[in-house]
């Protein structure tokens, strides 16, 4: 009978904790919080035993009523379904944390930030979306690269048509500079000739 006890409480505990893990992940995730005009994103990760819910608005007006210039945060518990006050909404930002499990968000104008019960003057409500783990929904994105001509190549190119007409230029010049002695040589004789024949005479 002991023996039976022992394993009814084993199981019990496993049970117990398998609920609190299925609960944490239950309210971690993606917060996200709308209405009228105003939306806000956030993350809920849980931590040394709290929440931590951080995030920011867009859409706040400064002040809600005259008296009503506060924002606060809250989340609604899964176990009795109260307001617990999460953080003040500061210029847009939030971040707090929360040591209940909570099943929705909301925002309220108050006259005071550091109130523990909710107005009336709900802004945006909300709930969090649990994180998605499931690596086979990962999509995995190619490189591709495309090949650019480098400076190399040009300069290479540019270098080479250089060197050519540079040679071409010199075969030129050797050529003019041989035409040039040939028609030299060539008056020179017709000269010399010239003067012999004369000096005969």
């Amino acid at each position: 009978m002991g023996h039976m006890k022992k394993v009814i409480g084993l199981w019990l505990m496993v049970y117990g904790l398998w609920f609190m893990a299925g609960e944490v992940l239950a309210h971690e995730g993606i917060v996200d919080l709308t209405g009228g005009d105003v939306s806000c994103k956030g993350v809920s990760i849980y931590k040394d035993g709290h929440y931590n819910v951080s995030g920011r608005c867009d859409g706040l007006v400064y002040p809600y009523e005259t008296t009503y210039n506060k924002y606060v945060l809250w989340g609604k518990t899964t176990t009795g379904g109260t307001m617990t006050r999460i953080a003040e909404v500061d210029r847009g930002y939030f971040s707090g944390n929360i040591a209940s499990a909570f099943d929705a968000m909301y925002i309220t104008a108050e006259q005071n930030s550091l109130t523990r019960k909710a107005s009336m003057n709900q802004i945006v409500s909300g709930r969090v979306t649990p994180f998605d783990f499931d690596k086979s929904k990962v999509t995995t994105v190619t490189e591709t690269t495309t090949a650019t001509p480098t400076k190399t190549t040009t300069v290479a190119s540019t270098t080479s048509n250089a060197t050519a007409g540079t040679v071409v230029g010199k075969i030129v010049s050797s050529l003019l500079v041989v035409i040039l002695v040939v028609v030299a040589i060539a008056i020179g004789a017709s000269l010399l000739f010239r003067n012999r024949g004369s000096v005969s005479a």
